[in-house]
Order: structure tokens, then sequence, then C-alpha cells
């Protein structure tokens, strides 16, 4: 039924955009904050045994979004049931989906650049790391779930699967095999399985060797890919594609263990791997720029050429947006790199500052598309009243800031009282969310301690460990 035009309270849906199994998905509008929506829809009336479980399934996957607030993962606005619909309100992706850059790479017998590929699955493995501490099994981890705000930012998106882990996976009597079938565990093969996270690192390891290679492990008929999830070893990504590094092959074969207490056991662990293969790939000794790779000549669905795909280390990709970014300017060569985030200098052709770690050839100020007042990108700074960058200032761009002790984050801080992975900060609708991803003591703001993900103010006082510093608004 084409439901276009038709109103759920102030939500008026305008366009078809997606449609799967019982779901519906449109653009629509929310007319009172005047902004575009995602609003996913089912028959709320019940006809048949089948459409009563297709109903409850909607229901808890808005339930689960609504209890995993996290930056990777697809917010949820509303939800309601009228008498003949069940609609759930999300946010609007225009990025398109990991999908989308899979099968367009395909067409023109390319690979996604690899650097990318890893960031956009790290922040998948965060992702499902909160799902999984929140006790839920996504059970349909594959790239068309994985959507893009931005090149830079993926979000997961359809729990309608999920199912919590205190909770039997498959009901007694009832057998059924639920997820998609080249990327599913091989316990989520068989119907009478307990699932728990694991099967989900099974599946991120399944797309990672779909873009590493360039093709999926496993291909036939439904039945025949599930036999061979089960049976059939993971053939080996480097005996397949070259370009492959050790480290990354060993991610996907150490994910995709048959045995599940062989593979990663929890996602942040993985998360982990994918963030050191990153960084092994893009930097060499000293900081220098490795060989970058050719730049792949793809026209991609949703994004630019160099950003669909990557583009070479040290070369800008290009805007997401239309707000025109402001970029530091160029450095004539032979001259100090100057760090635009704590205004270091560098020597000549450094990719990583030498004081703060911040990556000077990513361009990150592509980011920055809010604009404040004055017309200028608005940014936020972080002065340090104690530990490593005491008394200095840094900067921060409109994007994910993950602040931890080791070279796994974004702003690492070496200090004996912060966590390997320590706070995340996110940029969302004009401010700054800063939470606590599992540290050991805590994050604070203006002395309360951080339980859930809360929205910073100017002059607010953090403290993560023993280091303090002051969010501050600039511009």
């Amino acid at each position: 039924m084409d439901l276009i035009g038709h109103t759920f309270g102030q939500y008026r849906l305008a366009r078809l955009i997606g449609r799967g199994g019982m779901a519906q998905v449109y653009q629509g509008v929310q007319a009172n904050l005047d902004r575009d929506v995602a609003i996913k829809v089912i028959p709320a009336r019940i006809e048949r045994p089948s459409d009563h479980d297709s109903l409850n399934r909607f229901i808890a996957e808005a339930r689960t979004l609504g209890r995993l607030p996290h930056p990777y993962v697809v917010p949820i606005f509303d939800f309601g049931v009228d008498s003949d619909w069940a609609y759930l309100i999300m946010e609007y992706i225009t990025g398109g989906s990991l999908r989308d850059h899979l099968v367009a790479a395909d067409q023109q017998n390319q690979r996604p650049r690899m650097p990318w590929a890893l960031m956009i699955l790290e922040q998948a493995a965060l992702a499902l790391d909160f799902a999984h501490q929140n006790h839920v099994v996504h059970r349909d981890v594959k790239p068309a779930n994985m959507l893009l705000r931005h090149p830079y930012l993926m979000l997961l998106s359809d729990f309608g699967v999920a199912t919590l882990l205190h909770d039997r996976t498959i009901e007694r009597g009832q057998p059924q095999v639920v997820g998609t079938p080249q990327y599913m565990a091989p316990e989520q093969c068989r119907a009478d399985a307990r699932l728990d996270g694991r099967c989900d690192i099974y599946s991120l390891g399944v797309v990672l060797f779909q873009c590493a290679v360039g093709q999926l492990p496993f291909r036939g008929t439904q039945e025949e890919v599930m036999r061979q999830q089960v049976y059939e070893p993971t053939p080996r990504p480097t005996a397949i594609a070259d370009q492959i590094t050790p480290h990354v092959e060993r991610i996907i074969l150490t994910a995709m263990q048959k045995d599940p207490g062989r593979r990663y056991q929890r996602a942040a662990d993985m998360a982990a791997e994918l963030h050191a293969a990153r960084v092994e790939m893009e930097v060499g000794q000293g900081g220098q720029i490795r060989q970058a790779q050719p730049e792949h000549r793809l026209a991609s669905p949703t994004l630019p050429v160099s950003v669909a795909i990557g583009a070479p280390a040290g070369q800008a990709p290009a805007p997401a947006m239309h707000a025109q970014p402001a970029t530091p300017p160029q450095e004539p060569r032979g001259a100090p790199s100057i760090c635009f985030r704590c205004g270091a200098a560098n020597p000549p052709g450094m990719r990583y500052c030498n004081f703060c770690r911040y990556d000077m050839a990513a361009h990150r100020t592509d980011n920055d598309h809010y604009l404040a007042s004055n017309g200028r990108p608005l940014r936020c700074r972080l002065a340090f009243r104690t530990g490593p960058f005491a008394r200095r200032a840094l900067i921060l761009h409109q994007d994910v800031t993950t602040i931890g002790r080791d070279t796994g984050n974004e702003l690492m801080l070496p200090d004996e009282t912060i966590s390997r992975q320590h706070a995340r900060l996110t940029f969302m609708g004009g401010q700054w969310v800063i939470e606590d991803i599992h540290s050991q003591n805590g994050v604070f703001v203006n002395n309360k301690r951080v339980r859930r993900a809360l929205a910073l103010a100017h002059r607010d006082l953090i403290r993560c460990g023993a280091v303090e510093m002051v969010f501050e608004l600039v511009s």
C-alpha cells in the first residue's frame, strides 16, 4: 500500500525509499521542526499469526534502539502505533550505506581503499560492543546496515532481528534461522543454537573479508552458503587478492573462526585491532607517509570518488556537504608543518604531530560544516589544567574524538589514571556530547560522574581519571 502523503501526528510521509519483508521505509518531514526524517512502517492489523510476530519484532526493534544511545548507532526519534500502522521515526541518513560503495566498487572491478574501510568497520565494532554490553545481539550485521551520515561516520542500523543476550535466541519447538546467510556465523546457521555477541564479530569479519578481497568468502544458494559457513574453512584472503597486509588477514581469520571461543571475545578488542591495522597501513617509520595507493576512479552512487573509496594518503577528500569548510593554510615546501590542533611546529613532511599526535594529513577540517553566529566553523577546545597537556589547549573538530591511554585513540593521554579507552566526544546537532566508554576511574563533568551520554556547555569542567580540562566553544 502506498502511504505517500499519509501523516502520523506531526510526521508526513513524502517518498518511499526502501522496502523489505513487512516493512516499508519512507523519507518524511517532521512538521514542527521542519526536518527530514526516516519513517519505517509495518501493518499493525493482526490477520495471521506471522503478523503478530512481525509486529512484536518491530516493537522490540524500537525498544532496542531506544536503549542504545551511541554515536555509531542510528538514533530513534519517536515510535507509535495507530489503528492500521506501527511506525518508527529515525534520523534520515543521506550518505548511503557501505553496501552502496561495495556494489559501485565491484562494478568497476575495484575495492574500497583499505584504511577507509578499516575506519568504518572500527566504528561498527565499537557500536556492537556497546550493544553487547547492553545485552543486545544484532544478528544481522552486513554492509547494507552500515549507514554513512558523512564519509567518516558510520551509523549501525536495522536492529529488527536483534535479541537480548539473556533470552533464548530460538524458542523451543519453533526452530528458525534469522539473518543473512552470507554474513551469518556458523552457530547462527543452526536453528537450536544459543547466540551471543561473538556471532556479530564473525559477521563483521565477513564484511572485512568482502572489503579486502572484493568478494564474499562463501557463495551459492542459501542452503549451500549456510553449509559452507558451518563446515568449510575460511579462505585465506591473500590467496585470492593482493595488497592485503598480514595484519588485516589476521583480523579476518580471527574474527571468522568457526569456534566462537577462538574469535575476539569482545567487539572492542576487534575495534582496537582494526584501528592498529589502519595506523600501521597509513604511517611508516617516524610518522612518514607510506607510498600512496593509486587513486581508484570510481563513480560512487552516494559519495565523491575520493571519499567513497578513500583519497590517497596526504590528499584531501572532497567535502561531504555544500558548506565551504575552513582549511588551514598550505605551508611552502620545506617549511615546518604547523599542527592545527595544538599549534606545535613539526619537521617538514611529518604526518602525525610530534606533540599531540594529530593526523595533519587527514584534513578533518572538512568535517566542520556547522557555522557559529560569526559565520566561522564552530569548534571546541580542551584547555588542560593537569596531565600530559597541562597548560596547553587542543582544538577538536565536528566529529568523533576518542580519549584514552594508548595509540588506538584520536586523543592519547599517556597517564596512569586514564584507561586504554576512556571517553568519547561526539559532535551531534550543533553540540558536543561526552560519554564514558567503560573507563576504570570514570568521567566527571562539573564534579558529577557521567553515567550516560551528556551534552556539554561552554566552560564545563571535565575530569578523566586525574586529568582535568575545561571545555570551551570557539570559532
